[in-house]
């Protein structure tokens, strides 16, 4: 049942996201053919940052789409049509969760891609010392080995989806909140407060957790590393070692899942549907 219900969302948010994505691919394609066939660097490089500023404005868009899609759709005129479906309120929640990750997540990699491609092929025609930076970024991003690289790469795949996933959690808290009293007589000011109190709090809690427990692996040249104190690795291995804590991104998601509950309790309890 939950997956018919998340086809549905996803189905039905669609034709709300498609313009976004149709933009977003023709300025990319656009914008590209600039850097392929470009006589001048200067028209690789204004071509490339054109592709990353619509994809950045894309992934602003984006965000703003997901929250008026779950504010309309359940606490709107459809929010009547929403919670009489025969479903339990917690799986409404998370089908509009997931989906509204998915569509966050995909515009979110879609920019950082087009804004590593981007300094890559600048590198390329922009001359020695610009490549040789472009280079030196890359080997910091993911290594000088594949298992250095493929590493790094789930590590920041995960890191950044656990990240949206507290986004959009911590956005659905504050459009509920909105809607219960006495949040509810500030509207969306209300909303954002919320969104970014609760943002900043789950930080704070992470950020002082990773401190206590400074668990995770260490990149050093060719070499990965999982070790139980990443600041004492590190200082072991030198200035060419580099970090990634594994237990902030999972206590995120630990709270992440958990804002599932208030935001149900909220919805099937206390709200006032417009």
């Amino acid at each position: 049942m939950f997956g018919k219900l998340l086809k549905s969302d996803l189905k039905a948010q669609f034709f709300s996201v498609a313009p976004i994505f149709i933009s977003v691919f023709v300025i990319a394609l656009v914008g590209e053919l600039f850097v392929l066939f470009g006589k001048s660097s200067i028209g690789t490089a204004l071509g490339g940052f054109v592709v990353a500023l619509a994809m950045l404005f894309a992934c602003l868009v984006i965000i703003i789409a997901v929250a008026l899609m779950f504010s309309k759709t359940v606490f709107g005129r459809a929010g009547y049509l929403t919670l009489t479906l025969p479903v339990k309120t917690s799986s409404l929640v998370w089908s509009k969760t997931l989906s509204a990750l998915i569509w966050t997540y995909s515009i979110y990699i879609l920019f950082f891609a087009s804004l590593f491609l981007w300094i890559y092929q600048v590198g390329e025609k922009m001359g020695t010392d610009f490549k040789d930076m472009a280079d030196q970024l890359f080997t910091l991003l993911w290594g000088k080995s594949i298992a250095t690289m493929i590493s790094m790469l789930i590590y920041y795949l995960v890191w950044f989806g656990i990240i949206m996933f507290i986004i959009v959690q911590c956005m659905y808290l504050g459009i509920t909140c909105s809607n219960v009293s006495p949040v509810s007589k500030f509207g969306v000011v209300g909303a954002v407060a919320v969104f970014f109190v609760s943002f900043a709090v789950v930080m704070s809690i992470t950020g002082a957790f990773t401190r206590l427990l400074p668990f995770g692996m260490v990149i050093c040249e060719e070499v990965v590393t999982i070790t139980s104190n990443v600041n004492e690795k590190i200082h072991e291995l030198g200035d060419y070692a580099y970090g990634f804590n594994f237990a902030g991104p999972l206590l995120t998601l630990a709270i992440s899942v958990a804002l599932n509950y208030p935001i149900t309790y909220l919805i099937k309890n206390k709200v006032n549907i417009k």
